[in-house]
């Protein structure tokens, strides 16, 4: 993950001056740069009473930036509540100014709820809003919706990328408090594997229903008011990736596992299993192979460690110790966890 590169006050002010009147909006009368984003350059501009995001996009190209406008302006058309994109005076939803490429949506006013906090009728709530996303998704990118194969991770492969890790933090002359916590770490990952390699998922069959999914439902990416999601943000990673089940699955994890300990909260999930299954139809059998897939999948993963000693970025280094916590928390509730995805 690389870091946005500064940008200088006055030039944000010119840039975002041309960004608004392009947009149709005015000059701006206030600006804040949104320092959270990592993977792109983020303003609240005011504009008088009115205040919108701007984006400067840098995560994607701008044909996949106009595709997730495309359907995020057609979530928004059906009521879902997603921000859509604002149009220049020709009716473009991305502005380019040299190389540099720009898209604004309205400012909407919220907060960040951590899953562990929702009530049961919240847990419903989100969950009914992931269905209804799939189910919007489908019927806005019909084109996307069929079966979609992914190849299983290999056992012995993840077991040598743990081996080659742990060479790289043994021939470190000083190692540090993460070194010594990712070699311990990656004992236990291998410990897990050659313990559990018969609960390898069989990959051949088809992962369905499947279409265009959002790509990270948590709940960073969720604006709350008055106990209601008001926006579901972060559209970058939307695409036609894998089973709907298996966002399911993979936003439960994210959504209502504690960080430190790795436990999720079984209650709340059940709720958000439940009303998601009562948007989209998804059977019991291809609930729980998303469920086993996607634990295999974090038996094997080992991308923290890349970012961290090949790429020598350590942003991600605290997501690899919650992961170790979730997966230890896992590995010993197997069927509790598959019990919380197929309880009616």
């Amino acid at each position: 993950m690389n870091s946005v590169p500064p940008v200088s006050a006055s030039l944000d002010l010119r840039i975002l001056a041309t960004v608004c009147e392009s947009f149709g909006l005015g000059a701006p009368t206030g600006i804040t740069a949104i320092t959270e984003g990592l993977m792109n350059r983020n303003w609240r501009v005011d504009v008088g009473a009115v205040s919108v995001a701007v984006k400067e996009v840098l995560d994607v190209s701008a044909d996949q930036a106009l595709f997730q406008h495309r359907a995020t302006a057609m979530l928004a058309a059906a009521g879902l509540p997603v921000p859509a994109p604002l149009t220049t005076a020709d009716g473009q939803t991305l502005l380019h100014l040299g190389e540099a490429v720009f898209s604004a949506v309205a400012w909407v006013d919220g907060e960040h709820l951590a899953g562990t906090r929702w009530n049961l009728v919240q847990c419903r709530q989100v969950g009914e809003l992931l269905g209804r996303i799939h189910a919007g998704l489908a019927q806005a990118l019909p084109e996307g919706v069929g079966a979609i194969q992914h190849r299983v991770p290999e056992g012995a492969k993840a077991r040598a990328g743990i081996d080659r890790y742990q060479a790289l933090i043994g021939e470190r002359p000083r190692p540090d408090d993460f070194d010594r916590f990712a070699r311990t770490q990656l004992d236990a990952q291998r410990e897990l594997l050659e313990s559990m390699d018969h609960l390898r998922p069989d990959d051949s069959a088809d992962l369905e229903p499947a279409g265009y999914v959002h790509g990270d439902f948590h709940a960073l990416n969720l604006l709350w008011q008055g106990g209601q999601v008001v926006a579901v943000l972060d559209w970058d990673r939307m695409g036609r990736r894998r089973a709907y089940a298996y966002e399911l699955a993979r936003s439960v994890t994210l959504i209502f596992s504690d960080a430190t300990t790795g436990v999720v909260d079984v209650r709340r999930a059940a709720a958000f299993v439940a009303a998601y299954r009562g948007v989209v139809s998804v059977s019991d059998e291809q609930v729980l192979h998303a469920v086993r897939r996607l634990f295999w999948e974090r038996a094997c993963d080992l991308w923290q460690l890349n970012r961290h000693y090949e790429r020598h970025d350590t942003s991600c280094d605290h997501l690899f110790i919650s992961a170790g916590a979730m997966l230890e928390w896992w590995s010993t509730h197997l069927e509790l966890v598959e019990q919380t995805f197929t309880s009616p």
